[in-house]
């Protein structure tokens, strides 16, 4: 994980006890783009918000080594950190949240140097994380999807070993998320009806998903 984010790295040194895989799959390069992600983030959302980035790096990045995946974890890394982006003010372009946060980060990533293609995995996996991800997509839009659905709802929670989880959560605590990331949808919903997340606010239960988390707070 990113030398440059110390909270992280306590992290990766509190999971060294308990984890028996591969922890090189969680350490993200101290590269430009993780610390422009960082900056990004912290930028332009809540610290609330903030947090639950990095808590779906760490849970999607664990549960991908524990399901085998072989992943890019900076692009994972900055994937999550950016892909609610687009429910800040400062990238909200009027489009659906998961779009306009994709298109921030590929241009973003393309100012680092990124090719095209890498940026546009991030820009994906942004995207599909509202959505359904195809079996043949990159194991990074798994990941994202699956880490995001760890910290919204509690989704697999307990196939993550309870020292590894409460590491997660007390490195990122949660500071208020499910009232703070349920008013945010509910504002775009309000916004923006044509998008996916109206129809998980009033057609998928997505408000008592958030809320019934089983997580205390």
């Amino acid at each position: 994980m990113s030398s440059h984010d110390e909270p992280l790295r306590r992290l990766v040194s509190r999971l060294q006890p308990f984890s028996h895989h591969d922890l090189e799959q969680l350490r993200v390069p101290d590269s430009a783009a993780a610390r422009a992600a960082e900056e990004v983030s912290r930028a332009s959302a809540s610290e609330s918000l903030v947090n639950h980035g990095f808590r779906s790096y760490g849970f999607g990045a664990l549960l991908g080594v524990a399901d085998g995946f072989r992943f890019d974890a900076e692009l994972l890394y900055v994937a999550s950190l950016l892909h609610d982006i687009g429910l800040t003010e400062t990238y909200d372009r009027g489009g659906c949240f998961e779009s306009d946060g994709a298109d921030a980060a590929r241009e973003l990533l393309a100012e680092l140097g990124w090719p095209a293609e890498r940026a546009d995995r991030v820009g994906r996996a942004i995207y599909l994380h509202m959505h359904d991800v195809a079996t043949d997509e990159p194991a990074e839009a798994h990941l994202l999807a699956f880490g995001t659905s760890v910290d919204v709802a509690g989704w697999r929670l307990h196939d993550i070993d309870e020292p590894l989880r409460d590491a997660v959560l007390d490195t990122y605590p949660r500071l208020g998320f499910k009232r703070h990331f349920l008013a945010l949808f509910e504002d775009q919903a309000a916004r923006k009806p044509q998008c996916v997340v109206h129809a998980y606010l009033h057609e998928r239960g997505g408000a008592s998903r958030i809320l019934d988390a089983p997580f205390a707070e």
